[in-house]
Order: structure tokens, then C-alpha cells, then sequence
């Protein structure tokens, strides 16, 4: 994306994720914290994009949001839940085992590193400059009595792929640390996302363990991934990474990561609709998984 211009694809996952936790079910999947973080993030967007805030209390309003949604790319919806409660559910496994860093890349809006900020994790954000800027005001607004995580600005490009790290960084290399990479590969070439593996690796005294999503879109049927690209182009992005699964994950382990944990679209569908009752699909060639 481009380094001065409000990233529109995290806004609208922020928006669907608001819209979503407007219903009970959904709601029931976070914790109060998170359901008011991205209520005030929707309340903060830009105009016309905060519109969404008033209109989707409504019920007859989400109902419509919803099937316009699934018309256009069926699971859209529920992959936005599924990958900000299953990067949870890892999170905390890995809190057992003593890690106590996050790094997330391209954070956008999420919460991630804001939420475990005041569970006692030491919490980074890397972010172009303006998404960067405009998270740090949005938290000085919204919680300015509590601890916020350390939003540092890179704009990585084919011809700058160095990661902020150098020896008087804030972030301790010698920390259990847990990277996350949601949504953030996709938009890299291959070279560019091999580059920045192996800067993680070398950066950190012990290997970091590595929570990233990834889109496999051969997956997809052909109008669907029609529609998933054209979607990102209308936003201002471009889908860079095209791996299949197998790719990605060779890609993974050629960098010094083993894939230790893998859920595919059907393992976190089945789950998340017994759970909730819900009969919204999953996107599809959606992955999640956690590597070592």
C-alpha cells in the first residue's frame, strides 16, 4: 500500500469485524475490550467510511450487508472472524510456553497489539507512515491511561526490504518473541517476503515463532477469485503473492520456519459454526498457521 494513504482494506475489516460483533453469537467470541476497540476504531474512520458505525446497528441493515457480502465472494465473512480468534487462540498456547513479544506486521487496525499490551506482553506495531501516525493518534484519543504498544513507520518496497532492527532497537532480541503476519504477506513479491523471513530469524537470539495467514487462491473458483482480486484493486492494493499452500509452506521452511500448526478453511468453518450456530461459509483457500 501506498506510505501516505489510510489503508482501506483494514478499515473494512474493521468494519466487518464492528458489524459483525453487532450480533450475539459473534460478540460472544471476544472479550468486551475487543468489541469496544474496533466500535471506537469504526467511530473514528474518516468520513464516509464511519457511516458504517450508525448503520450497521441495525439488524435489517446487517442482513443486507451480509448478503451483499456473500453474493460477492461466498466465506468473506467468516474468514475475518475465524483469523481474529483462532491468532488468539495461538497466542495464548504460546503464553504457556513463556513468550512474552508481539511483533505485528502491517497492523493496520487491529488490536492485537494494543489488547496484549495489558496482558504484560511487550508489544510492537510496524506500519507504513500514515497508518502508523494515525494508530498512535487513535489510541492517545480513545485510551490515553493505558499502555500502549510501540507503532513503529517502514514502508518495505522491492528496492527497501530492510526491517527496523539494529542493535539500539526497542525490541529486546533476546525475548520469546511472536511475530504476526496477518494479512501481510499476500501483498509482498515472493523475494521480498523470503527476505523478510530471514531477516526475522536472524534478528531474533531465539528463532520467533511466526503467526501468519495465508490465501492459497487456486483454491477458489475461478469467479471468486475473480472477485477477491478485483475487490483489492478497488481499494488501492494488489495481491502480489500467489503460492499455493505447498509453496507457501516450502517457502516458510526455506527461510527457517517449520510449520508447526496448519488450519484449513474447513477444520476452522466447522469449528467456529458448531460453536456459534452460524451457517455463514468460510472462505475458500483460507490458512492459518504457526511456524517455528
Amino acid at each position: 500500500m501506498k506510505p501516505d494513504q489510510l489503508s482501506k482494506t483494514a478499515a473494512f475489516i474493521a468494519i466487518k469485524l464492528y458489524g459483525l460483533t453487532r450480533i450475539p453469537a459473534f460478540q460472544s467470541l471476544f472479550d468486551d475490550s475487543v468489541i469496544n476497540f474496533y466500535d471506537r476504531v469504526v467511530r473514528n474512520l474518516p468520513f464516509p467510511l464511519n457511516q458504517y458505525h450508525y448503520w450497521l446497528k441495525y439488524s435489517w441493515v446487517r442482513r443486507l450487508y451480509i448478503w451483499s457480502e456473500e453474493l460477492l465472494l461466498p466465506g468473506d465473512l467468516l474468514h475475518i472472524i475465524a483469523r481474529k480468534y483462532y491468532i488468539r487462540q495461538l497466542i495464548n498456547e504460546l503464553k504457556d510456553d513463556e513468550y512474552n513479544q508481539i511483533v505485528v506486521l502491517g497492523a493496520g487496525f487491529d488490536d492485537l497489539a494494543f489488547t496484549y499490551s495489558q496482558k504484560g506482553f511487550s508489544c510492537y506495531e510496524f506500519d507504513v507512515p500514515h497508518m502508523a501516525k494515525y494508530k498512535q493518534q487513535f489510541l492517545n484519543r480513545y485510551y490515553p491511561d493505558s499502555k500502549h504498544p510501540d507503532i513503529i513507520d517502514v514502508h518495505l518496497t522491492d528496492n527497501q526490504q530492510k526491517l527496523p532492527f539494529s542493535s539500539d532497537s526497542t525490541i529486546n532480541r533476546d525475548n520469546k518473541t511472536i511475530v504476526i503476519a496477518e494479512g501481510f504477506f499476500d501483498y509482498l513479491h515472493p523475494d521480498l517476503v523470503g527476505n523478510i523471513l530471514n531477516q526475522l530469524q536472524h534478528f531474533f537470539s531465539d528463532g520467533p515463532a511466526l503467526i501468519s495467514t495465508h490465501f492459497a487462491l487456486d483454491e477458489l473458483p475461478i469467479h471468486h477469485r475473480w472477485s477477491f482480486k478485483t475487490g483489492v484493486k478497488t481499494v488501492g492494493e494488489e495481491l502480489k503473492l500467489h503460492h499455493d499452500i505447498n509453496e507457501f509452506g516450502k517457502l516458510l521452511t526455506k527461510n527457517g520456519f517449520i510449520i508447526k500448526k496448519q488450519f484449513d478453511h474447513l477444520t476452522m468453518a466447522s469449528k467456529l459454526q458448531e460453536k456459534i450456530k452460524t451457517s455463514l461459509p468460510m472462505l475458500n483457500g483460507f490458512y492459518l498457521l504457526m511456524s517455528k
